[in-house]
């Protein structure tokens, strides 16, 4: 584990503004709190509040995932935020052993509408998903 606080990264105030504005335009979502530059509670509509951890960190691994669940064990999700960032499938796994979601923005975006389990195991439908659901809407 880096002793520099590697997973400290913080996303740019412009990335999380734009995280902001997107999620208080959401339908399933009341309101957001910043706590800090990389900690947010989103409270939503007739489901449970989430604590989620932002960072920067260009792919987040099993290491970023301890520091961050040993630093604040009540996280409920993880996002990293720039659109080239990513994560591990060891970390995907891990966070999901422990209840917790790790996602990239955009995911983000859509498993801020599920709770519980539904919400930890969130993936973005794929391309092929998605243009069948739009010729499904178009019959």
């Amino acid at each position: 584990m880096p002793d520099s606080g590697y997973f400290e990264r913080p996303p740019r105030k412009k990335s999380v503004d734009t995280l902001v504005k997107y999620l208080s335009s959401s339908p399933a979502v009341e309101g957001i709190t910043v706590e800090t530059k990389q900690r947010l509670v989103v409270r939503r509509k007739n489901k449970t509040d989430l604590r989620v951890h932002l960072t920067n960190t260009y792919i987040v691994g099993d290491a970023e995932v301890h520091e961050i669940l040993s630093e604040d064990p009540n996280i409920d999700a993880i996002v990293t935020m720039s659109q080239w960032n990513s994560y591990t499938n060891s970390a995907k796994l891990n966070c999901k052993d422990r209840g917790v979601g790790l996602f990239k923005f955009s995911e983000f975006l859509g498993a801020a509408f599920y709770d519980g389990q539904e919400f930890v195991d969130y993936s973005a439908p794929s391309c092929e998903e998605r243009q069948a659901r739009r010729r499904r809407r178009w019959r």
